[in-house]
């Protein structure tokens, strides 16, 4: 008998599509009905030990306007709201909406247990109140004074999300993260009812947060009173070989303190012309409302840089810019310095060529590292900081190979007494000009440090270090020392090609700072 209704069961999951039963399917419910009624021994017996669930086939909705099933009156309790009447076996009950639980629904019942059941349902209190199944709980924690203090602590899946995004971005983590065996369980043990999703649930959430964000700052952007100073880089990308820029504005807040938002960083499609370069720009400024705001535009030293101004311009208007634009392009100071240093390191670049050398030569496999590292360590040289090769377009790299190269000197030389296929070992005169060079450099490499700053104002302090440049690039005119004295000269005549470039604004940054008076100004010219 129960495998006759189990299969009965089954065939009355195979009604047709359209409502209307087979034959077949009708027959089987009449036997059902018939084995409900009478149930037999064996039936009984059978459910003590495997309980079937039948609730499902038996369950017939009644929602007819309302009425009480085989009756007229309608039905006037305010439970029926959150309540539907169901009939089960033949018993009329009343299922919870929220929680699916059945309860006695007749006439003689009455209704005060369908109250007590909604004022205590938890799925209805969450759902009416906001809540969460969350479960409260006690962590410990410290206070400023370094005391232990308990507080009460509510696990919430939302917010771990946004942590955990806010965690990937900040690091700069991979997606894949939240993939690594290792980070599931180390989250699983801190929190086992954190459900860390998938990595394009984690870019979702980190895009919507960037939305969130972006427009808080848009709104906050909107509401200052100063004007602001807009910087922009362009640079190809390594790997893609697709041009980007990135957009930062810099102002200071009501609090007097100097802040940065970076506004966009956006693919800009090549060819990168003026005009592609200044309509992204200028479509930025009007997104963040700062086209009427921007006091100047800091951009590098090249020809498509210098173009891009008379379009900004007149898309912009020469009446909402102060003194009508002409103090709207600012050349990039650090960039400046760059371009000066790059021609002097022209005439120095077969002094220090043996330098380079070496030092690809011994930083060539992990086996000459160690080898060198062995015979540093022999001659009491330091190693706690590693030499390493330059790269040849940027000097400031240059600056610090020597720098680092310097104090290995004896080991050099102890090694090309060891390994005999070493033959760059540098002369003592090149030893020495290489010292000349470094204590030169090291002029522009500390003042580029300075001008690239972003946590404090640096236009009080552009002339004053540009005016010590001057005066010591001529003085290194007089050196003594040929090599030298020709990278003076360059230096010299790309230093007076953007001496020029210098604008008056900068002058009046000077003046307004209390250690750089009127006669400082004039020492200085």
């Amino acid at each position: 008998m129960l495998i006759d209704l189990i299969c009965l069961f089954r065939l009355k999951k195979m009604s047709t599509p359209s409502g209307s039963q087979s034959p077949l399917s009708q027959a089987s419910q009449a036997q059902l009905q018939t084995l409900s009624r009478s149930p037999s021994p064996q039936l009984e017996s059978s459910n003590n030990s495997i309980p079937i669930e039948i609730e499902d086939i038996e369950v017939i909705e009644i929602e007819k306007d309302g009425a009480e099933a085989g009756s007229k009156r309608k039905l006037t309790s305010a439970v029926w709201k959150e309540l539907k009447r169901v009939r089960f076996n033949g018993t009329v009950q009343a299922k919870c909406n929220y929680c699916g639980k059945k309860l006695s629904a007749t006439s003689s019942n009455g209704t005060k247990h369908l109250h007590t059941h909604l004022k205590g349902c938890v799925q209805r209190k969450i759902k009416l109140n906001g809540k969460t199944l969350a479960q409260v709980s006690l962590r410990f924690g410290r206070t400023d004074a370094a005391a232990v203090m308990v507080e009460n602590y509510t696990f919430d899946q939302e917010t771990a999300r946004k942590e955990l995004s806010s965690m990937i971005v900040l690091h700069e983590y991979p997606l894949s993260i939240v993939d690594h065996v290792g980070f599931q369980r180390f989250v699983g043990a801190l929190q086992p009812l954190f459900r860390i999703g998938t990595r394009n649930t984690i870019r979702s959430d980190i895009m919507a947060q960037y939305e969130v964000e972006r427009k808080k700052a848009i709104e906050y952007m909107a509401g200052i009173q100063s004007r602001v100073a807009i910087t922009s880089d362009l640079w190809t990308s390594d790997n893609q070989k697709r041009g980007y820029m990135a957009i930062t504005t810099h102002f200071i807040d009501e609090s007097w303190t100097l802040r940065n938002i970076i506004m966009r960083i956006i693919y800009v499609p090549a060819p990168h012309t003026a005009e592609v370069i200044s309509e992204e720009l200028y479509e930025s400024l009007v997104e963040w409302n700062l086209d009427e705001k921007i006091s100047s535009l800091t951009l590098d030293n090249c020809t498509t840089n210098d173009a891009v101004i008379p379009y900004l311009v007149r898309n912009i208007g020469k009446h909402k810019l102060m003194n009508e634009g002409k103090l709207l392009h600012m050349h990039c100071s650090a960039h400046i310095l760059n371009l000066i240093v790059k021609d002097g390191l022209e005439e120095l670049k077969n002094a220090i060529e043996n330098i380079r050398d070496s030092v690809a030569y011994w930083t060539a496999t992990p086996k000459r590292i160690e080898k060198f590292e062995e015979i540093a360590k022999f001659v009491k040289v330091d190693t706690k900081i590693k030499i390493g090769l330059d790269c040849r377009t940027r000097w400031n790299s240059t600056f610090i190979m020597l720098n680092t190269v310097l104090p290995y000197k004896p080991a050099f030389i102890r090694a090309s007494r060891v390994d005999r296929q070493y033959t760059s070992l540098p002369s003592e005169e090149e030893w020495k000009f290489a010292e000349k060079v470094v204590g030169r450099l090291k002029l522009f490499y500390d003042i580029t440090k300075l001008f690239s700053g972003t946590d404090y104002v640096t236009a009080n302090i552009y002339f004053t270090r540009i005016a010590k440049i001057r005066k010591q690039i001529r003085q290194w005119s007089t050196c003594g020392v040929p090599l030298v004295e020709a990278m003076s000269a360059n230096m010299i005549a790309k230093f007076d090609k953007y001496w020029t470039d210098i604008q008056g604004l900068m002058g009046i940054a000077t003046l307004l700072d209390p250690r750089c008076k009127a006669t400082v100004l004039l020492i200085l010219l």
